[in-house]
């Protein structure tokens, strides 16, 4: 370390923006982020007309190095020459215990100005020497800035930048004294930090306070003082990042708040049921995005709801949920459909050009039909190989280890996972092995911008993992995870004791609803700081950080649950409960925005028009990947505290961008010792009387079995109650109970009048298996013991009319009656209205849609083996086309 620091200062305000979308042009096409990629801090010009995003441009630099140091008080004293302009002192502090160093500065101004002061005296390096980099949040693996780039407080991640060589890792960390415990935001910001220095080599810098923004204006006289922590750890980045990470209080440090997950899971599945709270159309069988896009509607998987029918036990969420969005997927040509043609905001289609799906979304489905819907299998294999615009405009490669996994998973040929196993090793050898020197994977140009876009495919390599068992994309899958959970935040530090929110009886505005007269209404409420933080949480995407800063659909946390307890790594299994647990009783809506609320976390929050939103955006879509992301947690929480002894198999829901999902429900798994237990878990089949008891409940082979999971790190002593809607106990009948705490079998115990006490320690899980209980189902047993038979080749059929396409579908669910679905390609340019005619029986039945899709659920008698229709078109001139007959047979 060097005693070296740079005072940057303007005379005139250097207008910053911290959020702009700039970019150097000429990097345009070179990889390199451009305007629509990342927000950076720029300023004024310190010379000519223009914007800056290089802070030593934005004013005049001052290099001073110290010419003196003495030992006082247990501390390096750096004394430095005098200026005209300023006065700066700076003292270096061994930490107690070991730990990081502490660089204080004091600096006050003899004029008035604005100023900024960076200390500049760590080593530089040559960036091609380097093993790895980290510059929050875009900067990693050796993604090099391409200019002197500042990352500011707001941006999220961890305030410090990093150089890994020769096995060392060095780097310059603010000190968590210096980010006070709230929403760092572009108004509040105090500090930046940056990577490449002036001269292009790295250096990690630190900037504080941030030019032109709070404190950084300075009177003559005015005194300001700073400190921040350099970090030396023999090991690599993550090394580093994770010492870093516990330097500013981050570990284990969640449970569950006013309820546990369960009762979460019931609000929010009661939420997503309501058509009218949860702006669910019917007509167009998907959710208004009118957050984003009006006039569109969109979805994301058919899978969910599909899995959480079943485990649910419960047919109306098939019925209103899971088969309609099914039929969504199979007709429209994007996630998001618009309902008129002017109308393509974020990529909408207007256009009925589907299937909508990835690949593994149509494996799953065929997989959840038990091989009945046959249409899901063929789109599947048809698909696989052809470039497709699902989400904004990026395109789905074609022939991906991704695709050629489901492909193996639904035919199970060795040539599909011998084909996913070559073309996983050159994506692991080009994506993981070889660090990233620019951003062309992230492919900024067709949509690139979520963090999914900036790491590696690492959700896809686990999976391919749990197929194989092969360490090498275990290790892969790990190297990802941990470039992942570096976009989350781990800062600011989490006081101990109490905060106040919603002071005054209102929540606060969030972005963008400033422009609002009226904020929510919100009681008063005291509760523990940890409640309200955001770490662990992260933001939406490079280009909307500002607007999404942290957010709560995290579909990883699942995924680093099962990673953690395959590698070890305990750093992702803190990050997983972070992101989760304690957060919300209900759909929270997107994030925690501009300053800390509860308003978000309580049961009744999504029950509201959305106009009458004011502190987060609301995204429908998002319910039921919010939904499954939390029963995949559920789910891997079990598994992973039981050592795989509690285990039901899954299924991979695909979606977009971050929205990866294991699902569950269509087979029997273990549960300490049994097989072909079903993993069931009606609304309230249980009550437990305290609010850390988290369960997963099944049932099979005579008994109903139960996993309690203590979301706490206290001991909990409850009194577990089944509910007898469900559960079929007799009363004063007692029944056997088997017992195991935290993997070891205990003494048997009984329950009584539907009512067994537990024990759980602390963090611990207490596994319970009561013998010979029946269990009352809604859906379940038809679904495993239906013996439908696969549908033929005639139930679907593409047709050739004057009016274009149309197609035709049978959909099978075993237990559920066979639907059939029929739909035009047809443009309500053309088309202004279509008759759907069932021809056969006594009277024929007619069907008329007046609104663009042109789209029937045409009824289809339980016994019926086929459907003879027809369709008529009444164009936009006033003529009339016909169809010729078509008949699906199952």
């Amino acid at each position: 370390m060097r005693p070296e620091f740079s005072i940057v200062s303007a005379d005139r305000d250097p207008l910053p923006d911290l959020s702009a979308a700039f970019a150097d042009p000429r990097e345009r096409g070179t990889g390199t982020p451009d305007p629509e990629a990342y927000r950076l801090p720029t300023w004024r010009a310190a010379t000519g007309a223009g914007r800056t995003d290089d802070v030593h441009s934005a004013g005049v630099v001052r290099k001073l190095l110290a010419d003196k140091a003495t030992w006082r008080d247990g501390a390096v004293v750096w004394t430095f020459p005098s200026d005209s302009r300023f006065t700066l002192g700076a003292t270096v502090t061994a930490a107690l215990g070991g730990g990081e160093p502490v660089i204080r500065f004091t600096f006050s101004a003899k004029r008035d100005g604005w100023y900024s002061i960076g200390y500049t005296g760590m080593p530089a390096t040559d960036p091609q020497a380097l093993e790895a980099l980290y510059q929050p949040l875009i900067w990693q693996e050796k993604r090099f800035p391409r200019a002197p780039l500042t990352t500011s407080e707001a941006m999220g991640g961890l305030p410090l930048t990093l150089v890994s060589k020769g096995g060392i890792t060095t780097g310059l960390a603010v000190d968590p004294g210096e980010s006070p415990f709230r929403m760092p935001t572009v108004a509040n910001a105090r500090f930046g930090v940056m990577l490449r220095n002036p001269a292009g080599l790295a250096q990690p810098t630190v900037f504080a306070p941030l030019l032109g923004v709070g404190e950084s204006r300075m009177k003559a006289g005015s005194r300001y003082a700073f400190a921040m922590r350099p970090v030396m750890v023999r090991g690599d980045w993550y090394a580093a990042y994770t010492q870093v990470a516990h330097l500013f209080g981050f570990g284990d440090y969640r449970e569950n708040g006013d309820l546990p997950l369960n009762a979460t899971l019931d609000n929010m599945i009661d939420f997503a049921m309501d058509d009218a709270a949860s702006y669910w159309d019917r007509d167009l069988k998907g959710f208004s995005y009118i957050t984003d896009v009006p006039g569109t509607v969109k979805v994301v998987s058919a899978l969910h709801p599909m899995s959480l029918a079943l485990i649910r036990d419960d047919p109306e969420i098939y019925r209103r949920r899971a088969l309609p969005v099914s039929e969504y997927l199979m007709s429209r040509e994007k996630y998001l459909y618009s309902q008129t043609v002017s109308e393509d905001g974020q990529g909408a289609s207007h256009a009925m050009a589907g299937p909508s799906a990835e690949v593994g979304e149509l494996v799953g489905l065929y997989q959840f039909s038990r091989g009945t819907s046959t249409v899901f299998r063929d789109y599947a294999v048809t698909l696989a190989g052809k470039p497709r615009a699902l989400n904004l405009d990026m395109i789905s490669d074609p022939d991906t280890f991704q695709n050629h996994l489901a492909l193996y998973r639904l035919t199970g040929k060795p040539g599909e996972l011998a084909r996913a196993r070559t073309l996983a090793d050159a994506y692991v050898a080009k994506r993981i092995d070889r660090a990233q020197t620019d951003f062309s994977d992230a492919r900024l140009a067709t949509g690139g911008q979520f963090w999914s876009d900036f790491a590696p495919k690492w959700i896809d390599l686990f999976e391919l993992w749990q197929e194989t068992g092969e360490q090498r994309y275990l290790d892969a899958a790990t190297a990802g995870a941990r470039s992942y959970a570096s976009f989350a935040w781990y800062f600011p530090k989490i006081p101990p004791g109490d905060i106040t929110v919603d002071k005054g009886g209102h929540a606060p505005f969030g972005w963008p609803f400033g422009v609002r007269k009226t904020a929510m209404g919100s009681p008063e409420r005291t509760l523990p700081a940890w409640r309200v933080a955001q770490t662990g949480l992260t933001p939406e995407a490079s280009t909307t950080w500002e607007q999404n800063p942290a957010i709560f659909l995290t579909n990883h946390a699942p995924f680093f649950l099962r990673i953690a307890k395959a590698s070890g790594d305990p750093f992702l299994h803190e990050a997983a409960r972070a992101a989760v647990v304690g957060r919300y009783a209900n759909y929270p809506g997107y994030d925690i925005n501009e300053a800390f609320s509860d308003i978000y976390a309580r049961a009744d929050y999504p029950h509201r028009a959305y106009e009458e939103y004011s502190y987060n955006q609301v995204y429908y879509n998002h319910v039921w990947p919010q939904i499954a992301l939390l029963t995949d947690y559920l789910v891997s929480d079990t598994e992973t505290r039981s050592n795989g002894a509690i285990r039901f198999p899954s299924r991979y829901a695909p979606g977009y961008a971050y929205l990866q999902s294991n699902v569950y429900g269509d087979r029997p798994g273990r549960f300490m010792g049994d097989d072909g237990v079903m993993l069931w878990m009606p609304k309230r089949v249980v009550a437990i009387d305290d609010v850390q008891v988290d369960f997963l409940s099944a049932r099979g082979n005579g008994n109903f079995y139960l996993a309690l999971n203590n979301a706490s790190h206290r001991p909990v002593n409850a009194m577990v109650t089944l509910d007898p809607d469900y559960v079929n106990w007799v009363p004063g009948k007692r029944y056997a109970v088997s017992v195991w705490v935290d993997g070891a079998k205990q003494a048997d115990t009984v329950a009584v009048d539907g009512k067994v006490g537990i024990t759980l320690t602390p963090g611990g899980q207490t596994a319970l298996t009561i013998h010979d209980m029946p269990t009352f189902t809604r859906m379940q047993t038809a679904y495993f013991s239906a013996k439908t038979p696969a549908l033929g080749a005639k139930s679907h059929v593409v047709s050739a009319t004057p009016f274009g396409d149309m197609t035709g579908m049978l959909l099978a669910f075993p237990g559920q009656p066979t639907a059939a679905y029929v739909w035009l390609t047809a443009s309500d340019a053309k088309v202004k209205e279509a008759r759907l005619t069932i021809e056969g029986g006594d009277k024929p039945v007619v069907m008329t849609d007046a609104r663009h899709p042109f789209e029937f659920e045409a009824p289809f008698a339980a016994d019926a083996r086929s459907l003879r229709y027809s369709v008529e078109a009444v164009m936009t001139d006033g003529r009339v086309e016909r169809s010729g007959s078509v008949t699906l047979e199952r």
